[in-house]
């Protein structure tokens, strides 16, 4: 229902299908840039890759506050 209401209802009210995807991440809806977060915390991809590939980098940036990107120049020889 959140879903369809937020489809309904569109960016007029600030609700968009990312935003449902978001909120519905317990009910197992996944949206791309949170599993680039989740692969990042994992250690699978640098930060500087996620953020190349999502689809809105300051929100990722802002998820990832508190991830070190100094991690990222460890690996770069």
């Amino acid at each position: 229902m959140r879903t369809r209401e937020y489809i309904e209802k569109g960016d007029g009210e600030g609700k968009s299908l990312p935003d449902a995807m978001r909120d519905g991440e317990l009910d197992g809806m996944q949206y791309f840039d949170g599993e680039l977060e989740k692969l990042v915390r994992a250690d699978v991809i640098f930060t500087r890759t996620a953020y190349l590939y999502a689809t809105n980098a300051g929100n990722l940036r802002v998820q990832l506050a508190d991830v070190d990107d100094e991690r990222d120049s460890i690996y770069i020889r």
